[in-house]
């Protein structure tokens, strides 16, 4: 066998066996050693360190940058963030199976959640393994509802899968998310039934969200539910939106967006999202980072979690 000094012996066979795909024997062959020998040979190209063997888990945990997440920590003040990836995972589900164990890890903490809608959202919510937890929390939605915003493909809502994953029964909202007028939203929230639930859910210990991109996903379909006219939609553009929480847009500076968009969202106010005691955001995708990074800065969030590429777009934008 050679010394240990004969690294390059080592290294030749190292790339032979695990670049090239050789057999131990055609290794042996080609560096004319024995079977035996290119085994220990092998063996010692480990223990110096010359080979590295990792071994990646899809269904393990994502992995995390902790250096990005200490960015994003210093850059908007965060209690926590939440960077991550998964070998042959796509974003999406990285984030989602991270989200998934935030909420496992903080739900026997709390004894109230809030939840939006959303793809990113209903991944999370589907990732969920089903808790019993003593007692069980209070699980009220954050915003009214709508069919092609907040429902599985069984019909289910995102908020009764996330209760039924809790062992809860979900506080419904029986009221669209989006108005076609500030009248119609003002009638509604001055129900009893649909006031009361708001209220609630303003007050709870810990919001799920996730977080629009103005022009993707589903922020254009929330507009579009609005049913704007020309000049209120000339205003809404006139504040350049750039993302979205809860249905409420934020301007590239985190600044809260006025009439007329928010006299037509049937949610928990922006001031109150604020004030709940975390909001844990959660959006996929590099191409989210303008609204990611607008609804970053407006304060709302208190827990993130993207996925690495997201990250580094939206750092490069500061």
């Amino acid at each position: 066998m050679p010394a240990p000094r004969d690294t390059s012996v080592i290294v030749r066979a190292a790339r032979l066996y695990y670049e090239q795909g050789r057999s131990q024997t055609e290794v042996a062959a080609e560096l004319g050693l024995s079977r035996s020998n290119v085994s220990r040979i092998l063996t010692q190209a480990r223990d110096r360190g010359i080979v590295e063997i990792s071994i990646h888990d899809p269904e393990g945990p994502p992995r995390r940058d902790d250096a990005l997440e200490a960015s994003l920590r210093a850059a908007f003040g965060l209690q926590e963030a939440y960077v991550v990836s998964a070998p042959r995972t796509s974003a999406m589900e990285s984030v989602a199976r991270q989200g998934a164990a935030v909420i496992t890890d903080r739900a026997a903490q709390v004894s109230s959640l809030g939840v939006s809608w959303g793809q990113t959202v209903q991944n999370v919510v589907a990732e969920l393994e089903t808790l019993h937890l003593r007692p069980r929390p209070r699980v009220l939605p954050l915003v009214g509802g709508h069919s092609a915003l907040d429902q599985f493909d069984s019909g289910d809502s995102v908020l009764r899968v996330l209760a039924s994953r809790l062992g809860s029964r979900p506080e419904t909202l029986y009221a669209p998310a989006i108005l076609e007028s500030a009248t119609a939203l003002a009638t509604l929230r001055a129900e009893s039934s649909i006031g009361s639930v708001l209220a609630d859910a303003a007050r709870v210990e810990l919001a799920v969200v996730g977080i629009g991109s103005a022009g993707m996903h589903s922020s254009p379909h929330i507009v579009e539910l609005m049913r704007l006219d020309d000049a209120e939609r000339a205003a809404f553009d006139a504040q350049q939106p750039v993302g979205d929480v809860c249905g409420r847009f934020v301007n590239a500076h985190g600044e809260p967006l006025g009439a007329p968009s928010d006299q037509r969202v049937l949610a928990v106010t922006f001031d109150q999202l604020v004030r709940i005691p975390e909001v844990l955001g959660v959006a996929a995708g590099a191409e989210k980072a303008p609204g990611v990074l607008g609804v970053l800065r407006s304060g709302a969030i208190d827990t993130v979690v993207v996925d690495t590429d997201l990250a580094r777009e939206v750092l490069s934008r500061l």
